[in-house]
């Protein structure tokens, strides 16, 4: 099996994970799910899933800043509580998943990332770093 091959299997997987096959249904374009997460949490899980994605397609660039992860989560520990109602759960629990996908492309094209070549993760992860964006904070260069 090729690489092209199999990096096309499996974004393809991927966007049949996140779309689904069947049809949506009718709440799928809702912006959120009944659970509430702060906006704030939200957005540091966003950034930390694009971190981890920087780090599986890059792996000889970056490692995950894990000392970082958890500054952050003592941050939200100290704001509300250590075990707020919404602490187990995961973006799906909150977000529809029509919205994680969007999340997902807008990132993808805001640093011109191309899902099956990894240099460009590899791009994405030195440009991060370099503007010390929340998601550089996460990264680790090797």
């Amino acid at each position: 099996m090729t690489p092209v091959v199999f990096w096309t299997g499996l974004v393809c997987s991927f966007a049949l994970l996140l779309v689904g096959c069947a049809r949506p249904a009718p709440d799928a374009d809702a912006e959120d799910k009944d659970v509430k997460m702060p906006r704030d949490v939200i957005a540091f899980q966003v950034d930390l899933g694009n971190a981890k994605n920087i780090v599986d397609e890059c792996p000889r660039g970056f490692r995950l800043n894990r000392e970082q992860e958890r500054e952050w989560v003592r941050r939200f520990e100290e704001k509300y509580g250590p075990d707020p109602e919404w602490a187990d759960l995961k973006m799906e629990d909150v977000m529809t998943p029509r919205r994680l996908q969007r999340k997902f492309i807008g990132y993808v094209q805001r640093r011109s990332v191309v899902i099956a070549d990894p240099e460009t993760w590899c791009a994405a992860g030195t440009a991060e770093v370099a503007e010390k964006t929340r998601i550089g904070k996460l990264l680790i260069a090797r």
